[in-house]
C-alpha cells in the first residue's frame, strides 16, 4: 500500500523549520479516489488504475525527519451525497465511516450521477493513528447520507435513502456493535433525510428533510428503570425554509440549531446564487412551533461548516466554482471561507470572506483550543501527479485578518472530503 509523505512548503529567501501548530492528538480523513475534480463540470467519472477509496490517520505532533506520518487504509467512501461521514467513539478507540457511494470499477468510465449506490458503515480500530486496522463493516439502509454518535456511545444515528430506513438508530453494545435497530418515528414526512443530529441533551434528534425543505426535532422515548430507547416520536411541527439545506449541527450548549442552505446542486453552472446559514431555535419544552431567528449569507456553492468551542464563531467553506475546467475557466481553485460572529441571542453575522487556493475544500475542523483550523483540500491545482491536503490556519477573532495561514501543509493522495480530529491525547 502506498505512503504519502509530508511536503513542506516554505516562505522563499530561506529555509527555517516551521512546526504545524493544531492542539490535538491527531486528525482522521477520508480520500475518494472515484471522483475527479472537475466532474461537477463535465459530469464524467473515471477511476484511474490502481486508486482506491481510503481512510487515513495522522498523529501530531509531526516530525520533519518522519517518512511516512500517515497510516492509510482501503475503506469505500464517497464525497458526493453525504454530509457527515465520520463518528468516533468517546474513548478515540472507534470510527465509524459511511459508505454513500459504492466504488467504482478501475478504469470504468461513466455519468457522475450514476454511481453505485452504497450501503454499509464500516468499523475501524483507531486506538493507534499509526496504525488503523479495518474490523468489520454492517449494511444500513441505501445510500446512507450521515452519521453521528449520541455522547454516551450507547447509539449510533444513520440516515438514508431507502424507504422505511430513511432515520435509524443502532443501538450499541460496550464493545461499539449495533445490536439492535430503532426505526423511523411513525409520523415522519415523506421525504429525503439528508442529515440526522443528536442534541447534546441525548433526549432530542434534528433531521433535515431535503426534498420538503423543512427541519423537523425527534423525541427520544426510554423505558424509566433501563434508560434505553423505547421508539422515536415526531415532536412539534417542522420548520420550513426556502432553498436546499444540506446539514446542520447544534451549538455545544443545544441552544441553537445551525443549517448550511446550499441554494442550488454545484453542478447547476448556469446560476450563481450564494448560500447561507439559518439558526433554528427549537422549543424542547412543548411540541409547538420551532423558530427560524436569524440567517446570513456566505458565498457560492457553500460545502460545510464549523462552530467554534465557545459557540460564538462559525466558519464555512465555500467551493465557488473552483471545479471548472482550468483550461475553460478563469475560476478553477479559487475557493474561499466565510467567517460569521454568532451571538448568544441567535443573531448571526458575516464578517468577511477569505480567499483561498484549492479545488473542493469539502472540510474543515478547529482544533481542541479553537484557536487553529485544519482545512481538507480536494484537490490542489497542478501539472503531472494529482493530489490534495490538509492545510492550517490560525484563527485570531480579535485581529484583522482573523485567519492567517500557516506555512506547512500535510500532502495527500486526491480525493480528501472528510477531516475528523481527534482531540484527547
Amino acid at each position: 500500500m502506498r505512503k504519502f509523505s509530508v511536503f513542506l512548503f516554505f516562505i522563499s529567501g530561506f529555509v527555517s523549520a516551521q512546526n504545524i501548530s493544531f492542539d490535538a492528538k491527531g486528525i482522521l480523513f477520508l480520500s475518494d479516489a472515484d471522483l475527479p475534480a472537475f466532474s461537477f463540470d463535465n459530469g464524467t467519472l473515471y477511476r484511474e488504475k490502481g486508486a482506491s477509496d481510503k481512510f487515513g490517520g495522522i498523529l501530531f505532533p509531526l516530525k520533519y525527519s518522519s517518512p511516512s506520518p500517515i497510516s492509510e487504509e482501503v475503506i469505500s467512501n464517497s464525497s458526493l451525497n453525504n454530509y457527515k461521514s465520520i463518528a468516533t467513539s468517546r474513548d478515540n478507540r472507534i470510527a465509524y465511516v459511511l459508505e454513500s457511494k459504492g466504488a467504482l470499477e478501475p478504469g470504468s468510465e461513466q455519468p457522475r450521477k450514476n454511481l453505485p449506490d452504497g450501503h454499509y458503515i464500516s468499523v475501524i480500530d483507531i486506538s493507534n493513528l499509526q496504525k488503523l486496522k479495518p474490523e468489520y463493516r454492517f449494511p444500513v439502509g441505501v445510500n446512507p447520507k450521515a452519521i453521528e454518535l449520541d455522547k454516551k456511545n450507547e447509539y449510533l444515528a444513520i440516515c438514508t435513502e431507502e424507504y422505511d430506513k430513511e432515520i435509524q438508530v443502532f443501538e450499541l453494545n460496550e464493545f461499539g456493535k449495533p445490536i439492535r435497530i430503532i426505526g423511523k418515528p411513525n409520523l415522519l414526512p415523506a421525504g429525503k433525510i439528508t442529515d440526522i443530529c443528536w442534541h447534546p441533551g441525548g433526549d432530542f434528534l434534528a433531521y433535515i428533510n431535503q426534498e420538503t425543505r423543512e427541519i423537523g426535532l425527534i423525541k427520544v422515548l426510554r423505558d424509566g428503570p433501563t434508560q434505553k430507547i423505547i421508539r422515536l416520536e415526531q415532536y412539534g411541527t417542522p420548520l420550513k425554509i426556502t432553498g436546499l439545506p444540506t446539514h446542520g449541527k447544534f451549538t455545544p450548549d443545544g441552544k441553537y440549531f445551525l443549517v448550511l442552505d446550499k441554494k442550488k446542486e454545484a453542478d447547476n453552472t448556469s446560476v450563481s446564487e450564494k448560500g447561507e446559514i439559518f439558526v433554528i431555535k427549537f422549543n424542547l419544552e412543548d411540541a409547538s412551533s420551532h423558530f427560524l431567528l436569524s440567517k446570513a449569507e456566505v458565498e457560492e456553492n457553500p460545502s460545510n461548516f464549523i462552530i467554534h468551542p465557545q459557540g460564538n464563531w462559525v466558519v464555512v467553506s465555500n467551493h465557488r466554482k473552483s471545479f471548472e475546467d482550468p483550461e475553460k475557466s478563469s475560476l478553477t481553485a479559487q475557493s474561499s471561507l466565510s467567517i460569521l460572529s454568532f451571538s448568544v441571542n441567535g443573531t448571526i453575522q458575516n464578517t468577511g470572506n477569505v480567499n483561498i487556493e484549492g479545488i473542493l475544500p469539502f472540510s474543515l475542523a478547529f482544533d481542541k483550543s479553537g484557536q487553529n483550523i485544519a482545512l481538507g483540500i480536494f484537490q490542489y491545482l497542478s501539472f503531472g501527479n494529482t493530489f490534495g491536503g490538509i492545510e492550517f490556519y490560525k484563527f485570531s477573532p480579535d485581529r484583522t485578518p482573523k485567519l492567517e495561514k500557516q506555512k506547512a501543509k500535510i500532502i495527500t493522495s486526491k480525493g480528501i472530503n472528510a477531516i475528523k480530529v481527534i482531540e484527547d491525547y
